[in-house]
């Protein structure tokens, strides 16, 4: 049968290979996002609202030097993460993401995919900064055909219903809302030729250590309602694919993977550190009763990490790093993390 043989986890914000000296003009560009969300109360604002509401605090914290300290402590994890994935060496990478208007639009939403088709096509990202991050060369690499379609098979046993992909279309594009939440508005991308989406692409670029390892891309839509999937069920499909890798026939050693989150985008180390908890405590029960209402918008990523931990069966993880990153006087940014599980 197979092994899993650890589980890895990082955030994916642009702060996660941006230059310190940078982040303040990332946060300069939060003065356009529309998906600002005010917490506690869990209520979409403009830019100018959240910054009349903002703690004073986080003032002593936009500042470059701050910026820059941090930023070196977030590559000092990903560098360390990437040691030990390479370290690990697995035959086969298990990976959970979220799409952002790159694949899934309201045409057809799907609340939990699995790619299996015989490879998966990478268009370089041209925003990767002086920082590797994204894969940088267009290449088809390897999908694990065979254990996708095995995942497929176990999860609708298990009454999971599951939509697949075996190939990628030409072109993608499409609207996405208005719906319910957050979600009171329109997001409209133009039909554009498309990699593999960023929740994977970010991992493979940055701490894959330059392998080609085949993967199976398991996409789940955290962030967009009405059918966005909720913190138990992220958890309860995590333990599902684990059961369908334990009983997979091969003898190969599996890696279980996700990137994204943790809370953005606007900063919430309340939810960030209780979602940390959960996970360095392997607390499914912590895990699975996230509250809703603070995860909204991107922060929703962060049940890629709890569909991860419940892949790796109430394994505790080590966190490797956490910084806040605050990147505006409003309080916008993300909560930059690093993490790994022990087989």
């Amino acid at each position: 049968m197979a092994k899993v043989v650890g589980g890895f986890a990082s955030s994916h914000t642009p702060l996660m290979y941006m230059e310190g000296k940078d982040w303040g003009k990332r946060g300069e560009q939060d003065r356009r996002n529309r998906e600002l969300i005010k917490m506690p109360e869990g209520k979409r604002v403009t830019y100018d609202e959240l910054e009349a509401l903002a703690d004073p605090a986080i003032k002593k914290q936009i500042n470059e030097e701050t910026f820059i300290r941090k930023e070196a402590a977030i590559q000092k994890g990903l560098d360390d993460l990437e040691r030990r994935f390479v370290q690990t060496n697995p035959d086969v990478v298990v990976m959970f993401g979220d799409d952002q208007s790159e694949w899934f639009f309201d045409e057809n939403m799907p609340s939990i995919n699995v790619y299996w088709g015989d490879k998966i096509h990478i268009l370089p990202r041209g925003e990767s900064g002086p920082l590797r991050s994204y894969l940088t060369e267009e290449m088809d690499f390897p999908v694990q055909r065979d254990l996708g379609l095995h995942i497929i098979e176990h999860l609708m046993e298990r009454e999971f219903d599951v939509s697949h992909s075996q190939y990628q279309a030409e072109k993608y594009g499409g609207k996405i809302g208005p719906a319910t939440w957050y979600l009171d508005m329109e997001r409209e991308t133009e039909p554009r030729p498309f990699g593999v989406p960023h929740a994977f692409g970010f991992a493979m670029g940055r701490w894959f250590g330059g392998k080609v390892i085949p993967i199976v891309p398991i996409s789940i839509n955290t962030c967009y309602p009405p059918n966005w999937i909720s913190p138990k069920r992220a958890y309860s499909l995590g333990k599902a694919v684990r059961e369908a890798v334990d009983n997979w026939d091969s003898g190969l050693k599996v890696a279980m993977a996700c990137s994204g989150g943790l809370s953005h985008f606007v900063v919430d180390e309340e939810i960030d550190r209780l979602s940390l908890k959960g996970l360095t405590e392997g607390n499914g029960e912590l895990l699975s009763s996230l509250p809703r209402h603070r995860l909204q918008s991107a922060t929703t990523e962060t049940l890629n990490w709890v569909a991860t931990a419940g892949a790796m069966n109430g394994t505790p993880m080590e966190q490797i790093t956490y910084e806040p990153g605050y990147r505006s006087l409003a309080g916008t940014g993300c909560g930059c993390a690093v993490g790994h599980w022990h087989a």
